[in-house]
């Protein structure tokens, strides 16, 4: 596996064993499928957002695929894909799973580009070689934007509607409030640009005190560790600042993001735009 930067691991489920006890041929294709789909989280080109921000779509022309040994009920497989080749409106992903160290199966996807609204053949965006070039050669797919409101609003508001208004269906008169233009807001990216994580750090009522908030992912992006980078990275900001400690309201849905950093719960569960919250907070 060490020529594959981009690792997957899954385990084979019952529903996947044939009558001769070892996986049906054709599963193999559902674990490059879903290998793939987080080769392009972790490329940076999460699919379909940053895809449909690029105005095209990709669809599989071929698949080859060479079967070496059989998997069976409840091995650990490890899904191997990287960029192979990049031609004009084709990509070709070469991958293989292992158990262990044991080759089980190795192959190649081609994809071809079009465009999102018209399906008509279209040359692979730039914006997707770039993010596969600095991947493939080991840099970083995602890049951080620090600022105030009126620097980074574009990208931000984009997040946070796409996650608070339209996903979870906050008001627009709740979400925008007085405290964006006083936070310190961090967006994160992929290089050519697509929002795909934000939040903020507003100075508290206390001089020591420094709250977290609008912490946001955009759906196709959630599994790129993307909002722990963000929450770190507020953390860091409020410490480098020198306050002494930070608080946040979280979703409990999402507390044990939180937590994992940290982060204490502090009194009881309460309604906030009518999801459940747990106010939080970190010691610095």
């Amino acid at each position: 596996m060490s020529t594959f930067r981009f690792q997957h691991r899954l385990r084979v489920r019952w529903v996947e064993v044939d009558a001769q006890q070892v996986v049906f041929n054709g599963h193999y294709l559902t674990y490059l499928d879903v290998a793939v789909s987080e080769y392009w989280r972790q490329v940076g080109l999460p699919y379909p957002g940053a895809w449909q921000a690029m105005g095209a779509d990709i669809y599989v022309r071929r698949n080859a695929l060479d079967y070496h040994a059989p998997a069976r009920l409840d091995d650990w497989l490890t899904v191997g894909v990287r960029a192979h080749r990049v031609g004009g409106s084709s990509l070709t992903l070469a991958w293989e799973a292992r158990r262990g160290g044991q080759l089980l199966v190795d192959g190649e996807v081609v994809y071809v580009c079009v465009g999102l609204h018209d399906g008509r053949p279209m040359r692979l965006p730039e914006e997707a070689r770039l993010q596969l070039e600095a991947f493939e050669a080991g840099g970083a797919a995602w890049i951080q934007h620090w600022g105030a409101w009126a620097e980074v609003q574009e990208a931000a508001a984009a997040v946070r509607r796409a996650v608070f208004i339209e996903e979870q269906g906050i008001s627009d008169a709740d979400e925008w409030d007085e405290d964006d233009a006083r936070a310190t807001h961090l967006v994160v990216s992929n290089l050519s640009g697509w929002p795909a994580a934000t939040g903020r750090l507003i100075p508290g009522p206390q001089a020591l005190e420094a709250r977290i908030g609008r912490l946001a992912v955009q759906r196709s992006a959630r599994g790129a560790g993307l909002g722990r980078e963000v929450l770190l990275a507020l953390v860091d900001d409020a410490r480098a600042r020198g306050f002494e400690r930070v608080t946040l309201h979280a979703q409990c849905t999402a507390q044990a993001l939180y937590a994992s950093a940290g982060f204490q719960p502090v009194g009881e569960v309460f309604d906030e735009v009518g999801i459940p919250h747990q106010k939080m907070q970190l010691t610095l």
